[in-house]
């Protein structure tokens, strides 16, 4: 199985001495198993909660080339618990402020659009059975018009 994530995916979020001091790094990254690990618990979680409602194959597709079918904002969520675990190895004293917070900001979202109370642009599942079915649903407790 190829990685969702590429080594340049972790620019964007963390110094590359940081996360080299995390995981032990040598040279090549995807070399690494602790970061090969948090990785997978990463994808575990994310896929644990979007595999009801959301086609997680085609979210998790793998940049190709030139061609990047991944959604950005899956990335960042995506990086954000891979760090999170990365830190946990350390100690629970040790996790940044600010890492522990993107970590419960990314499980909340998660939560969120799994449960479709926010609205996203990831591919859902669609079946011939439920294609086309329309659930209409409340927040709001069911009310008794029982006299």
């Amino acid at each position: 199985m190829a990685r969702f994530l590429n080594d340049e995916d972790y620019d964007f979020k963390i110094k590359s001495e940081i996360l080299k001091l995390l995981d032990g790094s040598t040279p090549e990254l995807a070399t690494n198993k602790k970061l090969l690990k948090a990785e997978a618990v990463a994808r575990a979680q994310i896929r644990n909660r979007l595999a009801g409602r959301f086609d997680c194959e085609t979210i998790f597709l793998p940049k190709i080339g030139d061609e990047d079918p991944r959604d950005q904002y899956i990335i960042n969520i995506f990086i954000d618990i891979t760090l999170y675990h990365l830190y946990s190895q350390t100690g629970s004293r040790d996790i940044p402020e600010h890492r522990k917070l993107n970590y419960q900001d990314a499980i909340e979202w998660l939560t969120e659009a799994s449960l479709g109370n926010i609205p996203t642009d990831l591919p859902t599942i669609l079946s011939e059975e439920n294609e086309g079915d329309i659930r209409i649903w409340s927040q709001s407790p069911p009310e008794n018009h029982d006299w």
